[in-house]
């Protein structure tokens, strides 16, 4: 059962008018095919789109040679910020597939003009997935995007059409009608490695019900626009309670996973609109979405709607984990494995190593053309310096490969990801092996690279770098160990490890703050666009609450000390402060968000980035954050969530495949309930300090601050009413 109906059902979103697309467009999706509904002169109005719809032509005809460096030597050359296939180009990029238009006004027609009396009141209620509007003149109209196929369902009178969306760099589609089906058909040009693809929408009408359906050459060897009218004809055969049914039942068990219940209706809608707007766009089997997605918005995608990795694309995907919609994961896991040929021929191309080495600019379609068969100039490589080329990228993109498996265990998923965590791991292991230790202290200069988003390529020992160095190196020996294999290899990294520097220091005020790269003060970043000093904390995860507590002086310094633009760092900046339980975690979430909340529900403009911003499901992951963190597979329940405000949760996952559930009321923890869904020990630091809880097994067992308990698939342990001492 969905665990907290009411707090669900207020998260629903109410307008009174969705004129502006921008910030009052509803979301509808079901993660894979998707749309913007919004009202334009009176008519409904749907820009529609589905995730692997791109124009994927890449042209490097232009570019310069490839950055390459040698290590050892410390020179390198090739490579400038501003590629023609970048920045002169409106390709690679996202399309928005047609527009759906929806006249409903009574006299059947649209309006030239404007009509301020025409608005319509939505209502999207996030629990059926269902977008309910309500006309002027009494129209009501319900549109859902059926969870099973790719079809759009709308309910209500009027005419609907389907539009051309019209861009100069892509040739104009066909429109036509079939046995009384409208479609649009749209054959998108290719390059000399990449043959295009084509996608058709067809329209069928029954009386006051229409089914819009969209397919792709992804989805079907056959003919296209065939499969599309097909698929449209047959939805509307369909009894629609039992399209209805089936549509509605997929959502409740999505949102029974999960839930909050929380005294903050910030955090409370925030968290289950975000988990909606991530199932709109994403879903297990799909290909995964793209990260700047505003192209669902107009027809020019901020840079090219690329998921650029270095916290993009992995935090888009992180709150998968512990809101328990870890199936959500798979496109990412999916998109790492298809793109690790390239990633492979980078390492050697750019480095002179063997190896995997992922760079920042991961478009979607580079995937698509083996580099080694590739005809383009650069084997149609867009890369740019110094973004490119920062080391810590490769481990920052795995790291939720690796996280996946801690989060849902499994040996044979863990041996299907490991070639990756493996040929990772060994390029770092190369890199580690052509540094140089020129101080004589034991310890390589780790570099040169770029730290990330801020200053030159040609820096060292940057933060970023050390800490996903370290991570990666760690999980991969790990991930070896639980495989039975490579030994020789987990020795090698265990050898880079001993290498590795420790975190460089500036002095702010008499005391140490981490810095931006060896020799850099504390003026060298003056504003941060992203918050490179403290990404040890979060989302590298080297740096704990379970720490020295030197190490976390010297992190919360750094996090106090540390200031950010608002581009990139709210969700990790106010992710670290919970990691260390800094009250400025829930202070600073609040007073940031609060500002920027869209009538829809969502976020106006990030700075730089514009609106419908993949990046904010997060916020998700933030909200877990402050109620339950799992590192080290080590649970603490409300690390950093107010005393003052009550809170309940259910299924939150951790670590182990533990799935949590706890209650504070009145300052305290009430209650906890942890359910294995795998065999393993929970480690699960004291949530009731001086108190005696009670436990529901004989077997728990108290070490210092920890209780430990062995559980099976299946079990559950739970402390109801602990009394005072």
């Amino acid at each position: 059962d969905v665990p907290f109906p009411q707090a669900l059902e207020r998260a629903g979103v109410k307008q009174s008018r969705i004129t502006d697309i921008q910030t009052q467009a509803v979301v509808l999706g079901n993660g894979d095919m998707n749309a913007l509904l919004w009202e334009d002169a009176g008519a409904l109005r749907m820009r529609v789109s589905k995730n692997e719809i791109w124009d994927a032509r890449i042209n490097t005809s232009k570019d310069p040679e490839l950055f390459q460096c040698d290590i050892r030597n410390r020179t390198w050359g090739g490579g400038v910020r501003y590629v023609p296939s970048f920045w002169d180009q409106n390709y690679p990029q996202p399309h928005c597939a047609a527009v759906i238009s929806i006249t409903a006004r009574g006299n059947g027609t649209p309006s030239d003009e404007k009509d301020e009396s025409s608005s319509w009141n939505a209502h999207l209620d996030l629990r059926r997935a269902a977008v309910m509007l309500d006309g002027n003149q009494k129209e009501k109209v319900v549109i859902r995007n059926l969870a099973r196929r790719n079809v759009f369902l709308i309910e209500g009178p009027g005419m609907v059409t389907l539009e051309e969306v019209k861009v100069p760099q892509v040739p104009p589609a066909n429109l036509g009608e079939t046995a009384g089906v409208k479609w649009i058909h749209m054959v998108m040009p290719g390059d000399i490695d990449y043959d295009g693809m084509e996608y058709a929408m067809a329209l069928a009408e029954k009386g006051d019900i229409k089914a819009v359906s969209l397919v792709t050459s992804f989805d079907t060897e056959g003919n296209v626009l065939e499969s599309a009218l097909q698929l449209a004809a047959e939805t509307l055969d369909q009894k629609l309670k039992n399209l209805i049914a089936s549509h509605e039942s997929d959502w409740e068990a999505f949102w029974s996973a999960s839930g909050v219940e929380l005294d903050g209706p910030l955090f409370q809608d925030a968290w289950y609109r975000n988990l909606y707007y991530m199932r709109c766009f994403c879903r297990a089997g799909t290909p995964m979405p793209v990260t700047l997605y505003a192209g669902l918005v107009n027809d020019h995608i901020l840079w090219h709607g690329a998921p650029t990795l270095d916290y993009n694309f992995e935090q888009t995907f992180w709150p998968t984990l512990s809101s328990n919609h870890v199936d959500l994961m798979e496109p990412y896991v999916r998109f790492i494995g298809k793109y690790a040929p390239r990633a492979r021929w980078m390492a050697k191309k750019t480095w002179g190593l063997d190896g995997l080495f992922l760079p920042v600019q991961v478009f979607g379609p580079e995937h698509l053309v083996d580099p080694e068969k590739s005809k383009s100039r650069n084997a149609r490589q867009i890369s740019f310096v110094p973004e490119a080329y920062s080391l810590s990228c490769t481990g920052w993109g795995l790291q939720n490969l690796w996280l996946r498996y801690k989060y849902m265990p499994d040996i044979d998923y863990l041996e299907s990801v490991y070639p990756l965590l493996r040929d990772g791991a060994e390029f770092y292991a190369n890199v580690v092996g052509e540094c140089r230790d020129d101080d004589g202290d034991g310890k390589i200069e780790l570099g040169p690279s770029y730290n990330p988003e801020h200053g030159p390529f040609g820096t060292y020992n940057n933060p970023v770098d050390i800490a996903y160095f370290n991570s990666l190196l760690q999980t991969a020996a790990e991930a070896a160990g639980l495989l039975n294999r490579d030994q020789h290899l987990a020795e090698r990294w265990a050898r880079s490890l001993d290498l590795l520097p420790r975190y460089e220091t500036a002095l702010l005020e008499g005391e140490s703050i981490v810095a931006n790269w060896k020799g850099a003060g504390v003026d060298a970043v003056e504003v941060h666009n992203l918050v490179a000093p403290s990404i040890p904390v979060y989302p590298a995860n080297q740096v704990t609450w379970f720490s020295s507590p030197e190490e976390k002086q010297l992190f919360e310094r750094t996090i106090r000390w540390i200031k950010h633009n608002g581009n990139n760092s709210h969700i990790i900046h106010n992710v670290q402060r919970a990691r260390l339980s800094m009250p400025e975690a829930y202070s600073g979430t609040l007073a940031h968000f609060d500002t920027i909340d869209t009538p829809n529900g969502l976020y106006a403009g990030w700075p730089g980035h514009g609106y419908y911003l993949a990046e904010s499901w997060a916020f998700a992951g933030l909200t877990a954050e402050l109620l339950m963190q799992s590192v080290n597979d080590i649970i603490r329940i409300f690390p950093a969530w107010p005393e003052e405000h009550d809170a309940r949760y259910v299924d939150l996952r951790a670590q182990g495949g533990f799935l949590v559930s706890a209650e504070q009321n009145g300052g305290e923890t009430v209650s906890v309930r942890i359910r294995a869904t795998a065999d393993g020990q929970v480690r699960l630091l004291d949530p009731f300090p001086g108190r005696d809880p009670d436990w529901n097994r004989d077997d728990v067992e108290k070490k210092g601050d920890y209780y430990l308990c062995t559980l099976q698939e299946g079990e559950v342990l739970s402390a109801l009413h602990p009394c005072e001492n």
